[in-house]
């Protein structure tokens, strides 16, 4: 990896995470920022110790659904329920979950993140996808004193859900949801391990690729 703003924390927190999950999906992804304002804005951010986010697949089992009300009626279908967002302002489905802040890992990052946007509790089982992402400065100046190219990584978690009803938060969300087949929109994130959770489920193409162009190093550890 090469040097540049939480280099060395960022592959030492990378070296931790495929240490301990199997099976990853592992993404290499170097993105040039096409404004100097917010190249700036993160780069004070990380220099703060910002590193990234993590997020939750959560999936609601059957017997975890809370009782029909006597006005519904019997032939209700509840089925493995996955928690998926709408941010504000978006029109995709996301999942749950934000930054890391100092201190944390990025599996108390992801649980507090999920609670604090959904007011649902979760126990993260795996990890299903690790994005490694070096972000550069407008106009490839990278490296130089006060541009360094700044290192982060982004955390995809399967988990359980382990209690709470869905209250959002909302200053940052338009909605949250248990879905039971996939939704019309979703990020690519959701789009990837919806093709291995319903099996009737499939997806013309790479979604990373279609969403944010085809510039990851991909593989699987």
């Amino acid at each position: 990896m090469s040097s540049g703003v939480n280099s060395e924390t960022v592959e030492r927190r990378r070296r931790r995470l495929l240490d301990e999950y199997d099976g990853v999906h592992v993404q290499d992804i170097t993105r040039e920022f096409d404004d100097e304002e917010a190249y700036r804005d993160l780069r004070e951010k990380a220099r703060e110790g910002y590193t990234g986010s993590g997020y939750a697949w959560v999936v609601r089992e059957p017997d975890q659904v809370a009782p029909l009300t006597e006005s519904m009626p019997e032939e209700v279908d509840d089925g493995r329920t996955v928690l998926m967002i709408l941010g504000r302002g978006g029109t995709d489905w996301g999942v749950p979950g934000g930054g890391r802040e100092d201190g944390e890992t990025y599996e108390e990052a992801t649980r507090r993140e999920v609670r604090e946007e959904t007011s649902v509790e979760c126990e993260l089982t795996g990890l299903f996808l690790l994005r490694d992402l070096t972000l550069t400065p407008p106009g490839g100046s990278a490296g130089e004193a006060d541009r360094p190219p700044i290192h982060t990584l982004w955390a995809f978690f399967d988990a359980d859900y382990a209690g709470g009803h869905i209250t959002i938060q909302p200053g940052e969300l338009n909605g949250a949801a248990w879905f039971g087949e996939p939704p019309e929109g979703m990020y690519p994130e959701n789009v990837y391990r919806a093709t291995d959770f319903w099996d009737d489920y499939e997806y013309d193409g790479d979604p990373f690729a279609d969403f944010y162009g085809n510039d990851s190093d991909d593989t699987e550890e």
